[in-house]
């Protein structure tokens, strides 16, 4: 190659030529909604917020958030590691660190500001929303700039990588809203963010050149009072405990590689969110919406902690396998499986009790709880207590187990090894759902809600029929492959079918009115209770370790 910008041009492209697909074909779907809508012939209001989002705001921030995946190297690499992400088969090439830094960063600023300029042009704005030329542009370079610069930096305990890009980041926002909510103009927003960008740069090469040095600076309290040989020597410490079994000791591995993540993250964002509480006043419906932003959260952030609970160790690399010490462990599949959501329950457990005691403390600081109790009790005088209770325990577990859901329903596609599939399975979602969101969206413009309401039972029985027949047919397969005992079958569907039982029985009793019919919730119970893709994901395991 000529230079180091035309050899990371190349590899970037040959490394993630799916993903430039899929943002090629966001692209030309945003484009086509404004064709469409130009020409009157999609009946397609898209001035109120929330169809701008669907259409628009949501796919566009989607591909950005690639994009700094990307070009940050953090699909390479473990955030929450102390040493950096930058990777390091590219320190030995013969350029020098400044290079390294800095090819990369400019290739994100020449990216993000085209992706700016082309959905400007593209996609169809709103008329009450004024768009600005530039500095949306600059404020996604400086965001990608100070991104880069900050995961690429070595640190010296586990897990501050994430504090210190979350905070800086959140520091970045907050100011830029702060210039919006003062009416602040667009020279006065290019001049706060033009000037980081230089800045952005000299870190991300000081920390290149510090990674290339392999200087990794150790801040652990330990390892200090070892080094002035103030603690007990490695001979006077008393020997670990054994674990109990193998499958103890890998739902202890599959914890430390992947299980904190999703806490810490939910511990990260919800202190930000609760600020909201203290704008409720005695407004029902702001604290309603909020409520569900913060409950969202952490299905939200399971989704992105779920490609590091798919992959199959800290050294797996998609398209490679599982690595021999993992494949050669003297675990069953189904124990490998097992650890995983072992792992993935207390995660989710843990997750949400951070969730619910910030909750409590912010609606009692903010003053809220007044309005929380208001609202409880004049239901509970409208509906009774126990159904109030019910409600409240049936949305909580609906919330968990969504979460949890999150993050293990991906596992059949990460455990397959086949990159192509890992990564094309996450834009075939991101487009069905925009498709998806602009479907529902042309049926309530053009009144077609009657038709599709009337519809929509017989569209769940043959989702429901299609989920059943799956599950029939990796039961059978597992069966003759002898990847669980049969009793171990026999267990599972009766679980399966007792947990659709019970669901239907809350609905049951909760929605107990002659305008639903009760197979309609039948149905919905049978489509909320995961079994498939569980299931799938022992088989894509079982093909993954032997082939």
């Amino acid at each position: 190659m000529s230079s180091p910008g035309a050899a990371l041009a190349l590899s970037f492209s040959l490394r993630h030529r799916w993903g430039l697909v899929a943002i090629g074909v966001t692209l030309l779907a945003v484009a086509a909604v404004k064709v469409v809508t130009v020409f009157d012939r999609f009946p397609l209001d898209l001035d109120p917020q929330v169809s701008f989002a669907i259409v628009c705001t949501v796919p566009m921030s989607l591909v950005f958030f690639y994009l700094v995946a990307v070009l940050t190297f953090g699909l390479d690499g473990d955030l929450a590691a102390r040493q950096s992400m930058y990777p390091a088969r590219m320190f030995s090439w013969p350029v020098t660190s400044t290079a390294l830094a800095w090819w990369p960063m400019a290739f994100g600023t020449v990216i993000t500001g085209l992706l700016w300029t082309l959905t400007r042009q593209l996609a169809v704005w709103p008329p009450s929303i004024q768009v600005p030329v530039v500095w949306p542009g600059l404020l996604a370079v400086v965001l990608l700039a100070w991104a880069q610069a900050l995961t690429w930096m070595p640190y010296g305990l586990r897990g501050v990588r994430v504090v210190i890009v979350s905070l800086w980041l959140v520091t970045i926002d907050t100011i830029v809203l702060l210039a919006l909510y003062l009416n602040a103009s667009e020279p006065v927003m290019a001049a706060v963010l033009v000037p980081q960008i230089p800045l952005a740069y000299l870190a991300g090469r000081y920390a290149v050149t510090r990674a290339r040095c392999g200087d990794i600076p150790d801040w652990a309290l330990g390892s200090r009072i070892s080094a002035l040989g103030l603690g007990p020597s490695a001979e006077s410490r008393e020997p670990r405990a054994g674990f109990a079994s193998p499958l103890s000791a890998q739902t202890w591995f599959e914890w430390r590689r992947a299980g904190r993540s999703l806490p810490v993250w939910v511990a990260l964002v919800i202190p930000f969110e609760l600020l909201l509480f203290w704008a409720v006043g005695t407004s029902t419906k702001l604290l309603v919406e909020f409520l569900v932003i913060v409950f969202a959260t952490p299905i939200i952030l399971a989704a992105f902690t779920a490609a590091t609970v798919s992959t199959s160790s800290l050294n797996a690399t998609p398209g490679d396998g599982l690595p021999a010490f993992l494949a050669t462990r003297p675990l069953t599949s189904a124990d490998l499986i097992a650890a995983k959501l072992w792992q993935t329950i207390r995660s989710t457990l843990l997750a949400w009790l951070v969730v619910i005691v910030s909750v409590a403390i912010g609606l009692v600081w903010s003053g809220a709880s007044a309005v929380v109790v208001e609202r409880v009790g004049a239901l509970a005088h409208a509906i009774g207590t126990p159904r109030v209770v019910a409600l409240a325990l049936l949305v909580l577990v609906g919330f968990v187990a969504s979460t949890w859901k999150q993050q293990v329903q991906s596992l059949y596609i990460g455990l397959t090894g086949r990159e192509w599939l890992i990564k094309g399975s996450v834009f075939v979602t991101l487009t069905f759902l925009l498709f998806f969101a602009l479907f529902i969206e042309w049926i309530v413009d053009t009144d077609h809600v009657g038709q599709a309401l009337s519809a929509l039972p017989r569209i769940l029985a043959v989702l429901a029929a299609i989920k059943m027949l799956a599950a029939v047919w990796i039961a059978l397969r597992m069966y003759r492959s002898r990847l669980v005992r049969d009793s171990t079958l026999v267990i599972g569907a009766a679980c399966w079918c007792a947990t659709v039982v019970v669901l239907f029985g809350v609905f049951v009793w909760f929605f107990s009115t002659p305008m639903i019919p009760h197979y309609f919730l039948l149905l919905i119970a049978i489509l909320a209770t995961p079994l498939v893709r569980l299931s799938a994901a022992l088989m894509a395991l079982a093909w993954n370790r032997h082939r």
